[in-house]
């Protein structure tokens, strides 16, 4: 194994200080990093390589942050330099653009598996604590080879038995992607795609093939824009490790002849399942086969949880936990499908932008990420303010959203707590129980579960469930000041538009638009079923008129059970719809259902799965991200 250390602080010094000038007194002076690769470079695409960085003499506690940039994509306009001096003594300077891959956490390795050939650049960066300011750096090569040695394109197993790298070999123009099927079919049985890729002269293009059942062949060919095939290369698929847990599925009502056949998958996220080996992000065909999952026990976090937001290109976004807290999900990460991270934040790293910016910490990531058209993730984080009830100070556990760059640095925030009322407490008097709350006995004041983004504003949206309102924020691309623009629920801004007794939805899950006057959600109905015998959870469309301020429940299908908690809503390209009614039954024996209605509230297909759900989403494969 080769080590790749800079043993003498001179040299050390010299090259830190061409990274970063402002190096700054935070650090030793006698400190020094090394930076090992598991395998020494150069690797292969899609090899995958921990990288383990030592600092010595660089504070009691000192913490690492990893960024990657690869060479031939070097820009004039980046503010990342990297310089060195060569053994002739000629010197040569590119501009790189550097990417945040795990920022600032102790954890000293980080696990990097390039899905591009060429030649990279690895950097560390060690603070001797997560609130310095000041950093020293290091950086060191590596390369990435590509699979393809001829002409012909190469199939490689990956660490999920579920998956496999399509390499094929360059093309010119135009785009590429890659067509897979059961090998036992027809010539006529229906291709499965992939996310397409651009064209590069001279390199390949590499593509995680992934919506497989296990032990299966698989026939794949890869298609360039001219729909042109390429000979069919064949795949087998292995099995999940028996060590993994899965939910058990069970189809109670099979797809009917109106149900949505186009969409072949259901993508899953569960909650309340803790232990380490269980599986809570899994898709699955129609009966419940598994055909991906993301694997827990290689994630490196001790809890994988909901939500796993399946974006559109075939990666995830998840929330987890590791060894630095008990309770809550401190870690925020993005994964492609063969479950490689491709970027990683932490509550702590967040916390200490969110000092430098005045404002108070987060004590867990919760409920939701969204990713906004510029790229920016939008998250909630718990926060914690301490409120005066009947003059008894009282913890409230509140919430901050939080928007996140590309490099998951925080550019901006809207805490509760400076706009809405805390003395409207949560209507069923909710309490923190650390799970997901982890705030153990706080006020859980709001308990806010997903964020959505209008269509015609581009304002954001907040489901308050503690509150049972859906509120509107002012956050103008980015600039705004984040007053409420409206509230949505009962006594809130709006009139309503129905006859029905119990129009407004309560304690709801999953608001977001479905065009920019109408809103979709799954009503769990706590306020209104409090109390209530044989009261039901339901799924409702809400038609906003914005001008005259008034609210029309046009759907509202009463699913025929109650769940108390979890829940999604969605459309089929049909016109049908899909509610995952995600907590039912007693607290020994919890499950879930995704169930397909038709406009009219008939039921046409039912999956129960033997876990809570938290969300659930029909779909043609794992590429197009899911609808919301």
């Amino acid at each position: 194994m080769r080590t790749l250390k800079f043993a003498a602080f001179a040299v050390f010094a010299v090259f830190a200080m061409l990274l970063f000038p402002a190096m700054g007194n935070a650090q030793s002076n006698t400190c020094t990093i090394s930076l090992t690769p598991s395998t020494p470079s150069p690797q292969f695409v899609g090899d995958r390589v921990v990288w383990t960085a030592t600092a010595a003499n660089c504070g009691n506690a000192p913490v690492y942050q990893y960024r990657v940039a690869i060479t031939s994509e070097a820009s004039e306009d980046d503010d990342d330099r990297f310089e060195r001096s060569g053994n002739s003594g000629d010197r040569w300077r590119k501009h790189l653009q550097f990417r945040m891959v795990r920022d600032f956490s102790p954890g000293n390795t980080f696990v990097w598996s390039p899905q591009q050939e060429g030649p990279y650049q690895i950097m560390v960066r060690v603070k001797d604590s997560l609130d310095a300011t000041d950093a020293i750096s290091a950086v060191v090569p590596a390369t990435a080879n590509s699979r393809v040695t001829g002409t012909e394109a190469v199939v490689t197993p990956t660490l999920n038995p579920l998956v496999a790298m399509y390499s094929a070999p360059a093309c010119e123009d135009g785009n590429m992607q890659v067509k897979f099927r059961p090998a036992a079919g027809t010539s006529d049985s229906p291709w499965m795609t992939t996310n397409k890729l651009p064209c590069v002269d001279g390199r390949s293009r590499n593509f995680l093939v992934a919506g497989m059942l296990a032990n299966t062949s698989y026939e794949m060919v890869h298609v360039t824009s001219d729909e042109a095939l390429s000979a069919s290369l064949f795949f087998t698929t292995g099995a999940p490790p028996a060590t993994l847990s899965f939910p058990r599925f069970t189809v109670r009502q099979a797809p009917g002849p109106e149900s949505d056949d186009s969409q072949q998958m259901i993508y899953h996220n569960f909650a309340g399942r803790p232990a380490p080996n269980a599986v809570n992000q899994v898709a699955t065909d129609l009966n419940g086969r598994i055909e991906w999952y993301y694997d827990p026990l290689e994630s490196g976090l001790v809890n994988v949880g909901n939500p796993g937001i399946l974006e559109s290109g075939g990666t995830v976004l998840v929330l987890g936990r590791d060894r630095n807290r008990t309770l809550g999900f401190n870690v925020l990460r993005e994964i492609d499908l063969a479950g490689n991270p491709l970027r990683e934040t932490n509550i702590d790293a967040v916390n200490a932008q969110l000092k430098i910016k005045g404002q108070g910490i987060i004590y867990g990531f919760h409920h939701e990420m969204l990713r906004l058209p510029n790229g920016n993730i939008a998250t909630h984080g718990w926060n914690l303010r301490t409120v005066d009830v009947n003059g008894t100070p009282t913890p409230y556990a509140g919430n901050l959203l939080v928007v996140l760059d590309k490099n998951f640095q925080v550019v901006w925030t809207w805490d509760a707590f400076d706009h809405l009322d805390v003395h409207r407490g949560p209507i069923l008097g909710d309490v923190c129980t650390g799970q997901p709350c982890p705030i153990v006995g706080a006020v859980d004041w709001l308990h806010a579960n997903g964020i959505a983004r209008s269509p015609e504003d581009g304002e954001l949206l907040i489901s308050v469930r503690h509150q049972d309102w859906v509120i509107k924020i002012d956050y103008d691309h980015g600039s705004g000041d984040g007053h409420i623009i409206w509230r949505l629920g009962k006594d809130g801004d709006f009139a309503i538009n129905s006859t029905e007794p119990n129009p407004w939805f309560s304690y709801q899950h999953n608001v977001h638009y479905v065009d920019e006057k109408t809103l979709l959600l799954f009503d769990n109905g706590n306020s209104r079923c409090f109390g209530v015998k044989n009261c039901h959870s339901r799924g409702q469309i809400w038609t906003i008129n914005e001008e005259n301020m008034t609210a029309s429940p046009v759907l509202n299908v009463d699913l025929g059970n109650f769940s108390d908690s979890q829940g999604s809503a969605e459309t089929l390209p049909n016109g049908n719809f899909v509610f995952t009614s995600g907590s039912q039954g007693p607290p020994a024996a919890i499950f879930g259902q995704s169930i397909e209605v038709l406009p009219d509230g008939t039921k046409v297909y039912v999956l129960e799965a033997g876990a809570r759900e938290y969300r659930s989403y029909r779909m043609r494969g794992l590429y197009r991200g899911i609808h919301r």
